[in-house]
């Protein structure tokens, strides 16, 4: 009986599952998907905000320095193949369709966006972003940005660099987050900044 329940449920994955949401950091996920080699590799400085594991685990590998924004999907298959067969059986058909499998690659230096998709046999970077709500069904080329629906490159990692550097400089010395926490301060000179470029906005839309 248990041989049985074993071969249906996933147990497994299940507990990895429960284990990883019992770390309440995206770094000490990452140390424990590591530490147990979840994935097909993971390399340094790797920050994972996923609070499930993607089927076929061995099948997703990462590189250095990444980051992975709050419920992006890795889809290393896809399930129409139950569909399929189901009508070639309804019509007394003997042939039938493989679920279709394949692996994603994140190269160094990458940022994945939240709430994207990322499809399998893919490769993303190195140094590259995909952009929140972005469904990568294609390869992200090195040194590129990627968004939309289906993604395709949208800009230059190098250039969104830059301007993030440009930006930091010129912040005043008040604008310092440290542990996701922000002080009043900080909160009332955002919502300045906020305001101020809406007036501009609307002047220069008059």
């Amino acid at each position: 009986m248990l041989e049985r329940l074993k071969k249906k449920i996933p147990i497994e994955r299940i507990w990895q599952t429960v284990n990883l949401n019992l770390r309440i950091s995206s770094g000490r996920r990452a140390n424990y998907l590591k530490k147990h080699h979840i994935f097909k590799n993971m390399g340094e400085h790797v920050s994972l905000q996923m609070r499930k594991i993607p089927l076929y685990p061995k099948l997703i590998s990462f590189g250095n320095n990444i980051m992975v924004a709050s419920n992006v999907s890795f889809l290393t298959h896809d399930a129409i193949h139950h569909v399929f067969n189901g009508l070639l059986e309804g019509q007394g058909e003997s042939r039938r369709v493989n679920e279709k499998v394949g692996c994603i690659d994140i190269r160094d230096n990458c940022f994945i966006g939240a709430n994207s998709i990322i499809c399998n046999g893919v490769r993303i970077g190195p140094n590259a972003v995909v952009a929140a709500g972005a469904i990568v069904t294609k390869d992200v080329p090195p040194g590129c940005v990627a968004g939309g629906v289906p993604a395709r490159v949208i800009g230059s990692f190098d250039d969104l660099l830059g301007k993030r550097i440009m930006e930091a400089e010129n912040e005043p010395p008040v604008i310092r987050i440290e542990a996701q926490k922000i002080s009043d301060e900080v909160i009332d000179w955002f919502w300045g900044e906020f305001y101020e470029k809406r007036k501009e906005n609307e002047l220069n839309e008059q």
